[in-house]
C-alpha cells in the first residue's frame, strides 16, 4: 500500500505570499507574483485548478492508495473545498486545515471551528512566517493542547536552514506527545539538517519528502542526491519515521509523478520492509489510514 503523505489540491487559487503579495492565476498553468510569471503547476491544468479527480487519476494510474492534503497560503486556503471532498471520498485522503497563523489572537478560534467541522490535521507554513510570527508564540499553546490531547496532526513546513528549529523545540518541550510530520525533508541541502531533522527524536515527531525532487531537482531523475539523503536519515532516525511525498502538482513542473515515486519505489539499495514503511505503513500508521491491498499500476504504452 503507497500513501503520498505531501500534496496539495485547490479549486481556486487566491493566494498571497508572506501576506502581503497577491498570487494570481493566469491560465495554462501559470501564476503571477508580484511581477514575476512562472508556471506553477503543469501547463495543461488550463484554468489553474489543482482538483481532486486529477490527483486521484494520478494515484490509480502510479499504484498510489491514498493521499495527505496539506494546504499552502501560496495558493490561499481551501478550507471548505477540502471538507466537500473528504465527505466525498474519505478513505483516500488526509485532510489538514489551514487557518490564518497571521493574526495569533483569532488562530485559537479559528482552528477550533476548523477542528469542529472535522478536520483532524493542521498545517503551518512556518517559511512564511518567518520574522513575523514565532512557532512558539503563547497564543499557539492552546490549539497546541488541543492537538495533543485529541491526537490530531500537526504539519509543518520550516524554512529553510535552522532558524526556527529553537523554536519548535519550546513547542515539543511544552506538548512532547504532539503528533508532527516535518515537511521538504527538512530542508537538507539548504541548511536544515541536523536540526529539523533532530526533531524526530521525539516519539510523534515524523519527516516526509514531500518536494525532495525539487530540492534535489538539478541532478534530474533518479536523484542520486535524494536518495542519500534518504539512506542517510535511516541510518540517524529510523526508517519508520519517514515518509514518501510527491508535492503534487508543484513538482510537475519539472517531473512526472511516477518519477516522484519511482525514484524510491524502484531503489535496490533500501529493504523491502524500510521501502514498505516509507512508502505507506508509516503513514497509514500516523494518518489512520486502514491498510488494504496495493492499487494495481497501470502499464505505460512505452513500456510495451
Amino acid at each position: 500500500m503507497i500513501i503520498d503523505a505531501h500534496m496539495h489540491i485547490w479549486k481556486r487559487i487566491k493566494g498571497r505570499v508572506r501576506n502581503e503579495q497577491p498570487v494570481l492565476a493566469l491560465g495554462s498553468g501559470k501564476i503571477r507574483i508580484g511581477d514575476e510569471e512562472m508556471l506553477g503547476m503543469p501547463a495543461s491544468f488550463v484554468d489553474c485548478s489543482a482538483l481532486a479527480e486529477y490527483v486521484l487519476a494520478e494515484f490509480d494510474a502510479a499504484g498510489v492508495s491514498a493521499g495527505v492534503v496539506v494546504q499552502e497560503y501560496l495558493d490561499g486556503p481551501q478550507n471548505d473545498y477540502l471538507l466537500d471532498i473528504a465527505s466525498q471520498h474519505p478513505e483516500r485522503f488526509f485532510m489538514h486545515a489551514l487557518p490564518n497563523f497571521f493574526d495569533p489572537d483569532m488562530v485559537q478560534d479559528e482552528a477550533g471551528d476548523l477542528f469542529n467541522r472535522g478536520f483532524r490535521g493542521l498545517k503551518v507554513c512556518g517559511g512564511h512566517l518567518l520574522g513575523k510570527v514565532s512557532l512558539d508564540d503563547r497564543r499557539f499553546f492552546p490549539v497546541w493542547e488541543r492537538m495533543e490531547s485529541e491526537e490530531l496532526i500537526l504539519s509543518v513546513d520550516f524554512s529553510e536552514g535552522e532558524t526556527q528549529v529553537p523554536e519548535f523545540e519550546n513547542v515539543m518541550k511544552a506538548f512532547p506527545n504532539l503528533k508532527v510530520a516535518i515537511g521538504h525533508f527538512g530542508m537538507p541541502n539548504r541548511g536544515g539538517w541536523p536540526g529539523q531533522l533532530e526533531l524526530c527524536r521525539y516519539k510523534n515527531v515524523y519527516i516526509e519528502c514531500g518536494g525532495i525532487i525539487w530540492l534535489y531537482r538539478s541532478e534530474g531523475y533518479p536523484f542520486k542526491g535524494g536518495l542519500d539523503a534518504l539512506r542517510s536519515a535511516g541510518q540517524k532516525i529510523g526508517f519508520h519515521k519517514i515518509m514518501w511525498g510527491s508535492d503534487w502538482p508543484r513538482t510537475m513542473v519539472d517531473f512526472t509523478y511516477r518519477q516522484s515515486l519511482d525514484f524510491i519505489f524502484k531503489d535496490d539499495s533500501i529493504g523491502p520492509e524500510d521501502k514498505a514503511a516509507v512508502l505507506g505503513s508509516n503513514a497509514a500508521n500516523l494518518y489512520g489510514f486502514k491498510m488494504s491491498e496495493p492499487v494495481k499500476r497501470v502499464p505505460l504504452i512505452t513500456e510495451g
